[in-house]
């Protein structure tokens, strides 16, 4: 009953504050400043409300630790809350400068690794471990590799989550297909649902002004939030390749984008026309709308097949 509630009242929340923001905004002249090196078809979305993750953020996570205030709930809060931080000082800069240009790679990514050791400092505390489960077997053992690999983990998917940030209603979609595939996931192992319920409830709020046309977009501050909750969650339990199996489009486009720069920097060459890998399918000719529903779609499939493998092993 409890889930029900966090769900509900996370919805309503978004969804009743998300207007007089934006409209807030508009009145501001707060918006988007499209990247010149984007797709020209985006260049319409000039002016568009963003930084939405400053709405349906901070309601996940004080809804979240208002239901459930154990150890596991309180980190997993205030690690969401400290990524969607680096995405905030972004957006406040990307304001002050009028242009799409923030926080550069560098200086976003010497962040995220600060808090990424600083969650897994206290993850060890918590539930020291030094292995990782790998889907359908059993326990991988890691050594002294292992804190690499969580920290590499944790800043990957909320840069995974930020790289997918790049269409009307995409990361939004995707992440609420992939979470409630984690709910099911999470009922199996066990696993604390306060904060993955209460992120449903305000992103699929936020979905209802985010689809095409868009009316706000979540910015860095949603997105790199979103991808810092499932990277934390992965890493408390050891659950890291479970979650990555779980959301692999977060995970196709940040290694798109990787493969694009290897590429470039190796061959001399592009590997995709664009990256990350949905502008390539846009510049291909597929429109805005077809690209995010193949990826939704994609993302239902994945979560089905592994629901039923779920089921199948279980039994």
């Amino acid at each position: 009953m409890s889930e029900v509630l966090e769900v509900s009242i996370s919805f309503v929340l978004v969804l009743l504050l998300l207007f007089p923001f934006i409209k807030w905004l508009r009145g501001q002249k707060i918006g988007q400043h499209i990247r010149t090196e984007g797709p020209n078809m985006h260049n319409y979305k000039e002016g568009t409300p963003t930084m939405g993750g400053l709405v349906f953020i901070p309601v996940a996570v004080i809804v979240a630790l208002i239901f459930d205030k154990t150890p596991q709930i309180v980190l997993l809060a205030l690690s969401t809350f400290a990524f969607s931080l680096v995405g905030y000082f972004d957006g406040v800069i990307k304001i002050l400068k009028k242009s799409s240009d923030g926080l550069n790679l560098k200086q976003k990514l010497v962040f995220q690794f600060m808090i990424a050791m600083v969650v897994y400092v206290v993850v060890e505390m918590m539930n020291p471990h030094i292995f990782t489960y790998v889907p359908f077997d059993g326990q991988w053992k890691m050594g002294w590799f292992y804190p690499i690999f969580a920290v590499i983990f944790l800043v990957g998917m909320s840069n995974a989550s930020n790289l997918t940030d790049g269409l009307d209603g995409l990361a939004s979609g995707v992440y609420m297909i992939g979470a409630i595939g984690l709910v099911i996931f999470s009922i199996f192992k066990q696993l604390p649902l306060t904060m993955t319920m209460t992120t449903i409830g305000a992103t699929l709020a936020f979905l209802f002004y985010n689809m095409k046309p868009a009316k706000i977009f979540m910015g860095d501050m949603g997105s790199l939030a979103l991808g810092g909750y499932l990277g934390t969650l992965g890493v408390l339990y050891g659950y890291e390749l479970w979650i990555a199996l779980l959301f692999p489009i977060f995970v196709i486009e940040v290694f798109s984008d990787i493969i694009q720069i290897g590429s470039l920097k190796i061959l001399k060459r592009h590997a995709f026309l664009m990256a990350p890998i949905h502008h390539h399918y846009e510049l291909r000719g597929k429109s805005e709308f077809s690209v995010t529903v193949s990826f939704w779609i994609f993302e239902v499939v994945f979560v089905v097949v592994v629901g039923g493998l779920m089921l199948c092993v279980s039994h």
